[in-house]
């Protein structure tokens, strides 16, 4: 159980697919479910600028999420007036005295 300060609520959006030029995409306009999830904690301190010939900035931090959260790589976070792509594999977090157990992603939005 996440302590009494992770009392923000986050939108889940899992994509579904589509099929363009003979490959199979992520499909934004349909989703294949849309989940509000309460008592979650949002850090999102990190912010970084790439330059490889262009200038993008990024914009990340974590999530960690009551225990039994659906969420997967790829998905999109939204909290605030952002929306994150979760990167990476969610982590479950198991506490063998029960005391500290939640799912914690990271997330990013880039920008440029």
């Amino acid at each position: 159980m996440l302590p009494s300060f992770a009392n923000r609520t986050v939108t889940i959006t899992h994509p579904g697919e589509k099929s363009q030029r003979g490959t199979t995409v992520p499909d934004w306009d349909n989703p294949e479910s849309v989940t509000r999830v309460g008592g979650c904690n949002v850090q999102t301190p990190t912010t970084g600028m790439e330059l490889d010939g262009r200038t993008a900035t990024t914009l990340g931090g974590t999530v960690y999420m009551p225990a039994g959260t659906i969420v997967h790589a790829g998905d999109r976070i939204d909290y605030g007036s952002h929306s994150f792509m979760v990167v990476g594999e969610p982590m479950v977090w198991e506490s063998p005295t029960g005391a500290l157990d939640h799912v914690q992603v990271r997330i990013a939005e880039w920008e440029g």
